[in-house]
Order: C-alpha cells, then structure tokens, then sequence
C-alpha cells in the first residue's frame, strides 16, 4: 500500500484536483448557464479542490469576453467559492490578456492559468519571458499565475530554466505550472522546484509524479472520474485502467469527446454542441467508452 504523498516528497502547494471544466452551449451557440451550473454544483459535490474555467478542455480560445463572463457568473451563482475556481488566460496580446485578468479579478478569482501567446511559432525564450513580465508588470493587484505548457496546442513552450527565471524574479505572483505536453522528461526538469505548484495535465503521467512531488493535476479527467484521479494525486498508486482509457480519449479530438462523455454521465445529449471549428464527437466512440467509464465508476 503506497505511504501518503506528503510524506514522500517536500512540495510547496498541496493543489489537488482540479476539473478543466468543459464549456456548454445552447442549440444556438449561446453559453448554456443552467447545464454550466448543475455540472459545476456536481463536481464540487464530488469532492474536488476546484475548478478550472476557459482551458483547452473548456474551449477557451473559441470564448470572448461575454462569454466568459456569462460562464463565470454561472459558476460562481451556482455557489462555487471564487477561491476555488481558476481561470485560464488564453490571449496572444496584451489588451485581450490584460482584460481577461481584470474580469477575473473583479469577480474575486485570483489563481490564472497563463496560456502563452500562440500566433507566433518558433519564438525565444528570452521573448516569452519579456511577454510574462511586461504582462504581470502592467497588472496592478495581485495574483497567483500557473504557467501553461502545452507546446502541442500553442507551439510555445515554458522550459524549466524560464520557469526557474520567472519564479526567482516575481516571487509567489508565479504559482505553478501545468505540464501538458505528455512528456515525462520535461515534467521530471520541473519536479524539483519545489517552491512551484507542478501540476500535471496528462492523467499517465500523475502516479510517476506524485511521489516525487507533484502537486496535483488541472484534469479533463476529472469531469469524468473525480475520484479515480483524486486517488492517484493522494497516493501515488499506478491505475493501468485510468491509463488505457486516457489512451483512447486522446486518441481522438479529446475537448468534444470529454464533453460528449459528461453528457452521457448525465444522460443529457445536450451536451454535444462544440464551438467551431471543432465537431462533434464520434458516438460510436462516445457510447463504447461510456460503457468503460460507468465500470470504471463502480
């Protein structure tokens, strides 16, 4: 039987689970708040640490600003506490960037996921680290930034040494990162820092990291099995079943088919609408999963 986490391995932030919280629409695009809420009331039933709005799995880049704010207002009204939520910055400019961070905080919400500017490929270190510091610097109350390494999406990367850099020049304004990229040799480079929050996006990859310090996961997973994923933060214990079945899930378009699969926990089809240009999921897919799932649940 594994020892506990915080027993095992020094780490300045015990984070948990948080849930990337997939986004609902109306039948005519619109954000759909009471689906938005009964899920968010849901999850924070389930027992999680928080929840994290706008990310990859929430589609994020495909929301403007009324939308954001309508989904965060949805979730905050459903009584989910503005301590426990994080909201994923996703801009490639400084005036986008800047006002997703004053909606955030003018509701309260403090903790932001910073996704790096994308349009630009092939861009320096040195120039994304004078990005983050000409943003925090032009931002005026404090907060906690987790940096979002997910070069698979953005193209952009966070390596450790800028990592390292931005963490020693701001201080606890930098929170953590979230490591997405699947890639156990970058998450290993990030998993001594222990004044960080290392986060882990890849749900294979959590029992590698848990004993070695890792601070929890902002999951997709965790719309879907909460507790499954919960467990393997807090103990470090291997699941080959959890990992067989992120295989499948990523071996498809993953934000459609996450959303799918919550609508057929809830046995509400409702839930398939997807923003362009993404599609719908597989149902084919979506309904052999399911299955596994629901066995996975117990």
């Amino acid at each position: 039987m594994p020892t506990s986490l915080t027993a095992r391995a020094p780490r300045a932030h015990l984070f948990g689970l948080s849930a990337a919280m997939v986004t609902p629409f109306t039948a005519d695009g619109a954000i759909d708040t009471d689906r938005a809420a009964t899920h968010a009331e849901f999850l924070m039933q389930e027992g999680l640490n928080g929840l994290t709005l706008f990310g990859t799995t929430g589609e994020g880049a495909s929301l403007g600003t009324t939308d954001r704010a309508c989904l965060l207002d949805a979730v905050r009204d459903a009584g989910v506490p503005s301590a426990k939520i994080t909201v994923a910055i996703v801009a490639s400019d400084f005036e986008t960037a800047g006002a997703q961070i004053a909606a955030a905080q003018a509701r309260g919400v403090e903790r932001l996921l910073l996704a790096p500017p994308f349009y630009f490929k092939g861009v320096s270190q040195t120039g994304l680290g004078e990005w983050v510091t000409r943003l925090i610097s032009a931002t005026k109350r404090d907060m906690q930034i987790i940096l979002y390494h997910i070069p698979q999406v953005t193209g952009v990367a966070f390596d450790a040494p800028l990592v390292r850099q931005l963490k020693d020049r701001f201080s606890d304004t930098i929170f953590g990162v979230k490591d997405s990229a699947g890639d156990w040799d970058h998450t290993a480079s990030l998993l001594p820092m222990d004044d960080l929050a290392i986060l882990v996006g890849d749900e294979r990859l959590l029992a590698r990291a848990a004993p070695l310090g890792g601070a929890g996961a902002i999951s997709g997973m965790g719309n879907l099995l909460p507790a499954r994923v919960d467990k393997i933060i807090r103990t470090g214990a291997a699941d080959p079943d959890m990992d067989a079945l992120v295989d499948r899930v990523v071996s498809a378009p993953v934000t459609p088919l996450v959303k799918a699969l919550v609508g057929g926990l809830h046995d509400d089809p409702g839930w398939s609408g997807t923003r362009p240009p993404l599609e719908q999921a597989d149902s084919t897919l979506v309904a052999s999963l399911l299955s596994t799932i629901r066995f996975l649940k117990g």
